[in-house]
């Protein structure tokens, strides 16, 4: 069974989807800050952060690659991975329920959820493999964390829009075609 529609929702869950979705929006930008924090602001933070002991550049490291935490055992990565994998995807899949409800193509819907889930395998994985593979797998981090959060972003968006902005250009449409029919 498919969900209503959220422009059809009533008004008092409306506000309730908008406020979650706000919240959900302010954590996802925290988390984006949080990678910008940890790996980001230095040239090799990835690699200094996840790579082998090995792996640190061979110029001198600046001051703020300096103050990268090392996150590169085993345990280190397994305790950052444990958590992750429960959160992601559980956030993603709510935020793909409302994209669901939405009145966008199938095809755009399942090119987003796919984006989304993608995304948390690359950005999952991708610390494994710079600590077990090679510390040039470092773009992806970036290229998953980009993932996650513009496929976040458009389920947040989205049916927001959807349910607000959709909603008044549906009433608007079936008032006319009322004007139309009365006439």
């Amino acid at each position: 069974m498919t969900p209503a529609p959220l422009h059809t929702t009533d008004r008092t869950s409306k506000i309730l989807i908008t406020l979650f979705l706000l919240t959900i929006l302010v954590a996802v930008g925290v988390a984006e800050l949080n990678n910008y924090d940890k790996v980001w602001r230095t040239t090799h933070g990835v690699a200094l952060r996840y790579g082998p002991e090995s792996a640190s550049p061979d110029e001198m490291l600046s001051e703020s690659d300096a103050l990268v935490a090392r996150m590169n055992t085993f345990s280190a990565l397994l305790d950052v991975t444990h958590a992750h994998i429960f959160e992601l995807p559980l956030v993603l899949f709510v935020l793909a329920h409302f994209l669901m409800r939405t009145r966008t193509s199938d095809g755009f819907k399942l090119a987003n959820y796919l984006c989304s889930f993608l995304g948390v395998v690359v950005f999952l994985g991708s610390p494994w493999m710079v600590r077990y593979v090679s510390t040039g797998m470092a773009f992806l981090f970036h290229l998953g964390s980009a993932m996650i959060g513009a496929s976040a972003l458009v389920m947040i968006v989205v049916p927001l829009a959807d349910m607000w902005i959709g909603c008044r250009a549906g009433a608007s449409a079936g008032n006319q075609k009322a004007s139309a029919a009365a006439q």
